[in-house]
């Protein structure tokens, strides 16, 4: 099978991409990052049976969403060796998920890291799916809430790519290498 054919998203394929590109279709290229954000993160758990979620895969799922995104935002290829960087930077955004960041990088290491190493929140933190999105006095965080705001900082950068040059150009940057990844 041809690169050209490799679906990046359920409607667009590297070629199909590449013809947005050309033609400088924002709007199109906004679309397509929803649908590809929405298909591989958002509604596999929006279409699951509330008994079946579970707040710690939502969070895993939340930090992809998060490297991914900070990712596209810097135009970067691969994010090896640099995911603290990414998680700092995505936090330090105004978005109502800046609240995670600063304070040590607590956010990257007992969360993210713990997750993703250990499967289980460290230096006792709680994920739960009810409550405050962040509530320090009792360390616990609402994955629910926490996985409706990465959706909202999704469509709010599909925006900004329609509008600002910058975030337009790292986003071919990036594009480029989700192309050259599918060869």
């Amino acid at each position: 099978m041809s690169a050209h054919n490799t679906k990046l998203s359920a409607t667009v394929t590297v070629e199909r991409y590449q013809r947005l590109e050309q033609s400088n279709d924002r709007r199109a290229s906004a679309e397509f990052v929803r649908q590809r954000f929405d298909e591989r993160y958002f509604l596999p758990i929006e279409s699951m049976p509330p008994q079946n979620k579970h707040g710690f895969m939502i969070m895993a799922i939340g930090c992809l969403v998060i490297e991914t995104l900070e990712s596209f935002y810097q135009g970067r290829a691969d994010t090896k060796r640099h995911s603290l960087a990414m998680f700092r930077d995505f936090f330090a955004r105004n978005t109502a998920l800046n609240v995670f960041g600063g304070e040590n990088d607590w956010f990257y290491r007992d969360i993210r890291c713990g997750i993703l190493h250990q499967s289980e929140a460290r230096n006792g933190w709680r994920i739960l799916r009810r409550g405050q999105l962040l509530d320090r006095s009792t360390k616990s965080i609402n994955a629910t809430k926490f996985i409706r705001e990465l959706h909202t900082a999704v469509d709010a950068y599909a925006a900004q790519l329609q509008e600002d040059e910058e975030i337009w150009l790292k986003f071919k940057k990036k594009m480029k290498a989700v192309c050259k990844n599918c060869e």
